[in-house]
């Protein structure tokens, strides 16, 4: 494996800013993101209690969960019981506990 190159000072600085400019790039475009979540999320509550002053059916349909959307298939148990007088092996570890005294 080769050594990394040796980085002149103006370089690592010239890096350094690079690095920072475009942490608040990203930063500037999570809030962005942020605020457009926040403004649906908001329109949506909206609609929907004008739509419950409309029509309670409506609105109940609106929020009831729609279990077609997303098939969901499941074989075999969803429980299992543990094994009866099984004890689980400790594995290797390094004791590192400080002792005062």
């Amino acid at each position: 494996m080769r050594d990394p190159p040796k980085l002149s000072f103006e370089e690592t600085e010239r890096r350094a800013l690079l690095l920072k400019e475009w942490s608040r790039y990203k930063y500037a475009q999570h809030q962005t993101e942020m605020d457009t979540i926040k403004e649906a999320l908001e329109a949506q509550t909206q609609a929907l209690d004008e739509l419950k002053l409309e029509s309670e059916e409506l609105y109940k349909a609106a929020v009831s969960p729609d279990t077609d959307i997303f098939p969901f298939q499941h074989e075999g148990p969803s429980y299992t019981p543990p094994i009866t007088n099984y004890e689980a092996p400790e594995g290797k570890y390094n004791d590192i506990t400080r002792v005062y005294t």
